[in-house]
């Protein structure tokens, strides 16, 4: 039986209520244990609902809140520091304001777990979803530095890191797509696009030992996607669709490290503490089943 460790991020958010609308998943859940880790006194609920089961284990770290990165630092730490002890086999971040959290240190939690888990920038961010998903090349970079962030090796390794994702943690085979950067995967173009110049190579390379396609123009690679994984060049090219289709039925994983974190795939949902009737929790459960299955 797998352990799972679920990271109390920011307590101005939606975080605590999901965790408690999926109380009865959690309790029944074929996980081995729970860890909690964050700020005993900004999520007392949890705290006070869950801590007669001995499924559940507590980790309590104080928030500064002249200083809400070294709590994110320390409650991310912890957790990798449970998966080294051999406690843990998975940890899973509850949403966080960027803005709060990070400043301008990280674009976003999935750098941010990458350093503190061994500071090599071989990550990659992969919403999914089991009928299809999505990698994006960058993440959360302006439209007008995409193309300066992109690079062979940066693209190679996102292949890497789908194909070991899917061979040895799903078990699944699957058809990498690669979405070329511009309008009809620069077709119309000339030679000294990226798409032409290192898109092209690269998926001729990759064809002799893997099911691949590209680069595709993106404005038409989402007609028939079972079994696909899109590798897109920029967040929204493969967002967009990823959240249209599946709407929250996706999470979010960190690729590319031996430990594996996953996150909802929502925000914070402040506008929903008023509302909370509309508070979605799907994501959160399809995380918690995942940790289940592999």
């Amino acid at each position: 039986m797998k352990s799972v460790g679920i990271i109390l991020t920011d307590h101005e958010s939606i975080n605590e209520d999901i965790i408690l609308k999926s109380k009865t998943k959690l309790i029944n859940s074929k996980l081995k244990y729970i860890y909690f880790i964050g700020d005993f006194n900004k999520f007392k609920n949890i705290y006070k609902y869950f801590y007669n089961y001995k499924k559940f284990k507590f980790y309590n770290i104080s928030i500064n809140k002249s200083n809400y990165y070294q709590y994110i630092k320390k409650i991310t730490l912890k957790s990798i520091n449970l998966y080294k002890e051999k406690k843990i086999d998975y940890i899973i971040n509850m949403p966080i304001d960027k803005a709060k959290f990070f400043h301008s240190n990280f674009k976003g939690y999935t750098e941010f777990f990458s350093n503190c888990y061994d500071k090599k920038k071989n990550e990659n961010m992969l919403l999914y979803n089991e009928n299809f998903s999505v990698c994006p090349v960058t993440t959360h970079v302006e439209i007008n530095k995409v193309e300066k962030n992109i690079s062979k090796l940066k693209i190679y390794n996102t292949i890497h890191n789908i194909i070991n994702f899917y061979n040895k943690i799903l078990k699944k085979k699957i058809k990498i797509i690669l979405l070329g950067l511009n309008p009809h995967a620069s077709k119309d173009l000339n030679k000294n696009s990226i798409d032409i110049k290192l898109l092209t190579p690269l998926v001729k390379r990759f064809k002799k030992k893997i099911n691949i396609e590209g680069p595709v123009s993106a404005d038409t690679a989402f007609r028939c996607t079972k079994g696909k994984v899109y590798i897109g060049m920029y967040h929204d090219q493969v967002l967009i669709p990823f959240k249209i289709i599946n709407n929250f039925n996706g999470i979010n994983i960190t690729i590319g490290k031996k430990l594996l974190r996953l996150s909802p795939d929502h925000g914070i949902g402040k506008d929903l503490l008023k509302n909370k009737s509309k508070i979605n929790i799907l994501s959160f459960i399809k995380c918690i089943k995942f940790c289940e299955k592999y």
